[in-house]
């Protein structure tokens, strides 16, 4: 599982024109994820769907600063009654 989070950080960034805010805003659903539905320091709430691996690497996506994770996690979140934050 490691192993594929690794690789999704090594591969190069999809779209390199990147916005600051999208890139604030993927980290700020990171977070989120982190907290309310991840398996991370945090813990998961109860009853939480963390979803698929897809939800995972869009994470560790977001941490690295490639907001391609964006769709993904806000799903994820979303599936799981996370209030998104504003974005932009």
């Amino acid at each position: 599982m490691r192993s594929i989070l690794l690789l999704a950080l090594l591969l190069p960034t999809a779209a390199l024109a990147q916005s600051p805010s999208d890139v604030t805003y993927c980290r700020q659903l990171a977070d989120l994820y982190d907290r309310y539905v991840g398996l991370g320091d945090y813990g998961a709430t109860r009853g939480a769907n963390p979803g698929s691996t897809d939800s995972q690497i869009a994470s560790a996506q977001c941490r690295a600063g490639n907001p391609a994770g964006i769709p993904a996690l806000e799903r994820v979140l979303q599936r799981n009654g996370v209030t998104l934050p504003p974005h932009g």
